[in-house]
């Protein structure tokens, strides 16, 4: 019977792999942009105008994010985070939106 170090070197000079050698030079990756995130699409639109409504923040939203389920509650969100200064670091004054009131004459 053979010795373990004799059966390891013979299996080790029986499976040698053939290697490729390596490509001279990696392939450059492109520049990708940074990533634009939903929080940076409202700041924008909030800093741009600061009276933007709900519809309009949805609306930026929606086109950078097709998928986006960003509705009414999470506009209203951003825009008080906004005013408490917690989004940017400095407070964005934005115009109280009040609800809409149906008309009691009209009911």
């Amino acid at each position: 019977m053979k010795g373990k170090k004799e059966q390891k070197t013979k299996r080790q000079s029986k499976s040698k792999k053939v290697t490729m050698p390596a490509p001279a030079m990696k392939a450059e990756k492109p520049e990708a942009e940074p990533k634009h995130t939903i929080k940076q699409v409202v700041i924008e639109t909030l800093a741009g105008n600061s009276i933007a409504t709900n519809d309009e923040m949805i609306a930026a939203v929606k086109l950078e994010f097709p998928k986006s389920a960003f509705n009414d509650k999470h506009a209203a969100w951003y825009r008080s985070q906004a005013r408490k200064g917690l989004l940017t670091g400095t407070p964005i004054v934005i115009p109280a939106i009040g609800r809409k009131q149906t008309d009691p004459k009209s009911n």
